[in-house]
């Protein structure tokens, strides 16, 4: 019997070990040959015009210029083959990659960027320095957002949390209890029917035999990690939790409900947090003994995956609850940030206008694939419907419409064909089995079309030009409204929102940043075009026009904003 193996890898020679280390410090080595003067890379022993092997390291600016390249679409971020010409004088064979690859030209500039393989190699690739400027704008609006940690924690004593109680064993009931089990923290599971919890542990055991195979987790500690999962179907036994978090379908009386049965069994202090995505944290918080101990922390889907987590700060929400939703943000790994209470708070607030707009120009003309194809070549993971498929979307807009008898002329449709997206095979798109990977389905051609005519909509041809601003454009101006209300402490909060839960590509820096970048009064002016052709959505928040008459920009908003109590927007 013969067992294959993978060969050792190569010895890795001075000058690749040389290049390596200087890379992993950010610069960029050349060798230039003393006999012939010619610079050379990939670093070799001996020059390769003359053969001499009188040759020098020579640190590099790692400033190009793009002599030629090729746009590569298909993986999650498109990059760019190209050809560059060092300033050093040395053209070499490279690619661009993490910046806008659409809008590149020939002779543009672009700066090293080493980026790792799978094995943690580091490679020469090339970035622009629009990107740059954008990363670093993350970076700045990211140490803005941690350092809330400290100023929310000051004069607070830190709260010891061991046992977490998560109430739901749903879809993201899973996937929070699955980050606070990976976390450290023991958690008890609460749900109403008892086989809801075999499923629930048949998850997180997937999850965590996934980490074991991928050597992110021993099989020690993953079943170590198992073990601190308990399970209940009494509310009684939240007396036994340091901590509450709620995660049960998004309706306010059942959470009301919840909220009011919680209060009476945990512990007096313990907090009461929510999950909801976009429910009222105040009338909730009125359902408890401890209004000033609820607090939202939004998870984003899945739960146990995605960096973001919404700190939602109810009018009663006292500096210690704040305090401690951040310390428990942290010790997740999360990156938390502090938003005030309206409806879909920050992120889901602008997802809401955008996804209301592109169903709007479902009807209007334009088809899934399309839009999507818009969004991605932005530079966002996936579009908006593709995105539905893979949460629920169309299932959950359906059920919240119920209440309330609005009607959807294509979602609808989709409900009662049984097209609730990747779980039934069927949604926006058509699914494989077994597949993600969206197809589409002249079925749902034929559905749009539909609804367009019983709205008494005619069909037209829409650019990907005009998707674009109608989308871009709206959750800008959606933005600039929570800026001014106070529920975004800081513009630059939304752009870190953004990039952490919806994947807004990281040289685009974010909704707000990118408004700065294409100009507020031009902005301002779009918007009011769009307003006149396309009505109220588009009206231009006041803000926005104030900044486009001074000359403001979001990055030059006064600082003091942050210090600003949260404020209310319906």
């Amino acid at each position: 019997m013969t067992i294959e193996t993978k060969p050792p890898r190569a010895e890795v020679s001075p000058e690749a070990r040389t290049f390596r280390e200087a890379a992993a410090e950010g610069r960029f080595l050349i060798r230039r040959c003393g006999a012939c003067g010619e610079a050379h890379y990939y670093p070799r022993s001996h020059c390769p015009v003359c053969g001499s092997r009188d040759v020098d390291w020579v640190e590099a600016s790692g400033e190009a210029s793009l002599y030629s390249f090729t746009v590569m679409e298909g993986a999650k971020r498109a990059t760019a083959p190209a050809i560059v010409d060092l300033d050093e004088g040395l053209r070499i064979n490279s690619v661009v990659l993490d910046a806008d690859v659409h809008g590149l030209a020939i002779g543009d500039r672009v700066t090293v960027a080493f980026q790792a393989d799978r094995e943690g190699v580091l490679r020469l690739a090339f970035t622009t320095p629009e990107a740059n400027a954008a990363r670093a704008h993350t970076d700045a609006a990211m140490a803005a957002v941690a350092a809330d940690e400290d100023a929310f924690a000051a004069g607070e004593a830190p709260v010891a949390i061991e046992t977490v109680a998560v109430i739901g064993a749903g879809n993201m009931g899973i996937g929070i209890t699955t980050a606070f089990l990976k976390a450290g923290f023991s958690v008890l599971m609460i749900d109403q029917a008892e086989e809801a919890f075999g499923r629930a542990r048949a998850r997180i055991a997937e999850t965590l035999e996934r980490d074991v195979a991928r050597k992110r987790l021993s099989a020690e500690a993953a079943a170590a990690t198992l073990a601190r999962l308990a399970t209940s179907t009494a509310m009684a036994d939240l007396a036994r939790a340091d901590l509450v978090v709620e995660a049960v379908w998004e309706q306010m009386e059942l959470k009301k409900s919840v909220f009011a049965e919680a209060s009476r069994h945990a512990r007096p202090g313990v907090c009461l947090c929510t999950n909801t995505s976009t429910l009222d944290i105040d009338e909730i918080a009125a359902a408890t003994d401890r209004p000033d101990r609820v607090v939202g922390l939004h998870f984003f889907n899945p739960a146990h995956v995605m960096r973001l987590l919404e700190v939602v700060r109810g009018s009663a929400t006292s500096q210690a609850t704040l305090a401690l939703a951040m310390q428990v943000g942290r010790r997740l790994g999360k990156v938390p940030v502090v938003v005030g209470n309206a409806y879909g708070f920050v992120g889901n607030r602008l997802m809401i206008a955008r996804e209301r707009q592109a169903a709007r120009m479902l009807l209007e003309g334009a088809l899934p694939r399309q839009i999507d194809a818009v969004l991605t070549r932005f530079g966002m993971p996936m579009g908006t419907f593709e995105m539905q498929d893979m949460a629920g979307g169309i299932e959950l807009s359906y059920r919240n419409r119920q209440s309330t008898g609005e009607k959807n002329f294509i979602i609808d449709r989709l409900f009662e064909a049984g097209r609730l997206g990747q779980k039934t095979g069927k949604g926006y798109y058509r699914y494989e089995p077994g597949k993600t990977r969206p197809i589409v389905d002249a079925e749902v051609t034929a559905i749009i079309e539909a609804a367009s005519a019983d709205a008494g909509i005619e069909r037209r041809a829409i650019s990907d030009e005009e998707i674009e601003e109608r989308l871009i454009l709206l959750m800008i101006n959606e933005g600039a409204k929570l800026v001014a209300a106070g529920i975004a402490r800081r513009p630059s909060d939304i752009d870190v929102v953004w990039q952490t839960g919806f994947g807004w590509p990281s040289w685009k820096g974010g909704p707000m940043y990118h408004a700065d970048r294409l100009g507020i009064g031009a902005v301002h002016a779009r918007l009011v075009d769009l307003h006149a052709r396309f009505g109220d959505p588009f009206a231009p928040a006041p803000l926005l026009e104030t900044m486009a008459r001074s000359g403001e920009t979001f990055a030059t908003l006064a600082s003091s904003a942050t210090a600003s109590e949260t404020g209310t927007a319906r």
